[in-house]
């Protein structure tokens, strides 16, 4: 008998037979070394790490501070940067339309009660609710703002508010981050998770008793337009490496203006501001006392061997690579870049517990006015491929699609045009008052770029 295939298994064994083609056409070129391919092909891979950076400390762009996932309400007093101050503004809303008293006749007290921001990270560890001295004593105070804020309005971290400077509630002292919060409703006691609990005087509670007679309480809206908003400030008289910023959580249901009344009675008008909030609410964020040489105008400054990075917009890195241009000055030579990695460590000494460092920052782009943009790098890779983790106490960041496209485009538009890149700590997600100072010195191992590339003749 003579055996015979019909045309399925035919087609089965093509298939197979292909299979084993494409595999071994792939042994075999993945067995040749690049170094080979490249003298075949009249390659050579280059590994360059004699490109000079240049780094200086310019002023961080302003941010909208009004959708942020918590708020930095405190004080710091950092020698290296100044006194870094956060305040926190915000609306308060009825605990409902046409709230009443219910014929007491007076408040017994009111409470201005924040919540940290008990949150945690990604990988499931705790975020701090601090950053400094943890046991810094406070000097919160709280003033009526004096104008309107609109729920669907942006506002910046350095837009100053308006206040007619009467004080209105205060609390000094140091703060409890770990225990519980006792509160007494006449003989009933009750505790709340750890807070900031600030006492508002008697001017405000006066002011909140009359809401109801003079017509406040009809409506949120026209409580709003008596009750503007609250400004919370720390007022601390902190002297060197003293002081601390705290995060507070604005979408807890325990952050609130809560009035006792009635000896066993408490009304709460709620406080949700920030991301996803339904009050307006937004940081202030201000520097004063700030070294004279820190920062410098972008594209006119100076290389300096330290490099002062903050939060809270503060301050931010200049990162310049003068002599990029080369690797394109001669139009016989075309090259692809293979792999671009910049790495940032901080200076050792800078940091302790108290001043920690960030587990994460970002390198973005500039654009032609030195104000932040991505870089392609953040939008095409992953994350762990784009880096800025704090890794064996250091920073590092694979940027080849960013120097790839100008040299790109430098080549298209006949003229180089490399504005520079900046080094940021974010300003949310989580947000943060940390700071790091980088040894920024030339040629010592810990600050460099490192590019690996072809160049084709």
């Amino acid at each position: 008998m003579t055996p015979y295939c019909n045309a399925k298994t035919k087609l089965f064994i093509t298939f197979v037979v292909l299979i084993l083609c494409v595999s071994a056409c792939k042994k075999d070129a993945g067995s040749v070394g690049a170094d080979f391919v490249g003298v075949r092909n009249g390659f050579s891979t280059v590994l360059d790490t004699s490109f000079e950076l240049k780094a200086y400390t310019v002023k961080m762009d302003s941010l909208v501070s009004s959708k942020l996932t918590a708020l930095a309400l405190g004080s710091i007093n950092d020698p290296e940067f100044g006194i870094n101050n956060a305040a926190i503004i915000t609306q308060v809303s009825l605990p409902g339309n046409e709230f009443s008293w219910g014929g007491a006749t007076k408040l017994d007290s009111v409470v201005l009660q924040l919540r940290y921001r008990n949150a945690k990270q990604q990988d499931g560890t705790a975020l701090p609710n601090y950053y400094g001295d943890k046991q810094a004593e406070h000097l919160f105070k709280v003033y009526l703002l004096n104008e309107n804020l609109n729920i669907d309005s942006n506002y910046y971290a350095n837009r100053k508010y308006k206040t007619d400077g009467i004080e209105m509630g205060s609390f000094r002292g140091k703060l409890n981050f770990e225990d519980s919060v006792a509160v007494s409703l006449g003989s009933q006691k009750t505790k709340i998770p750890p807070c900031i609990r600030i006492p508002m005087n008697a001017t405000f509670r006066n002011l909140l008793w009359e809401g109801e007679t003079k017509g406040f309480f009809s409506t949120n809206l026209k409580f709003k337009e008596a009750f503007k908003g609250l400004v919370v400030v720390d007022e601390s008289a902190t002297t060197a490496n003293q002081g601390a910023i705290v995060y507070i959580r604005l979408t807890s249901d325990y952050t609130s203006l809560t009035a006792y009344y009635k000896d066993s009675l408490a009304a709460a008008f709620p406080i949700v501001g920030g991301l996803r909030g339904s009050e307006a609410s937004y940081n202030y964020y201000n520097q004063t006392n700030v070294p004279a040489n820190l920062m410098q105008a972008p594209f006119t400054g100076e290389h300096r061997d330290k490099g002062y990075v903050q939060s809270l917009n503060s301050t931010k890195l200049r990162i310049e690579i003068p002599n990029l241009a080369n690797l394109i000055s001669n139009p016989k030579i075309k090259l692809a870049l293979n792999g671009a990695e910049i790495l940032f460590t901080p200076l050792p000494g800078s940091f302790d517990d108290k001043y920690t460092l960030p587990s994460s920052i970002s390198l973005v782009g500039s654009d032609s006015t030195g104000k932040n943009i991505f870089l392609k790098d953040q939008f095409t890779e992953s994350g762990l491929y784009y880096g800025g983790t704090l890794i064996n106490n250091t920073y590092r960041f694979n940027i080849v699609r960013h120097l790839q496209n100008i040299l790109i485009e430098t080549k298209k538009q006949n003229g180089f045009k490399d504005y520079g890149m900046n080094l940021i700590i974010r300003a949310d997600d989580p947000v943060s008052a940390q700071r790091i100072i980088f040894d920024t010195r030339r040629n010592n191992g810990t600050f460099k770029l490192k590019l690996t590339y072809t160049v084709i003749k």
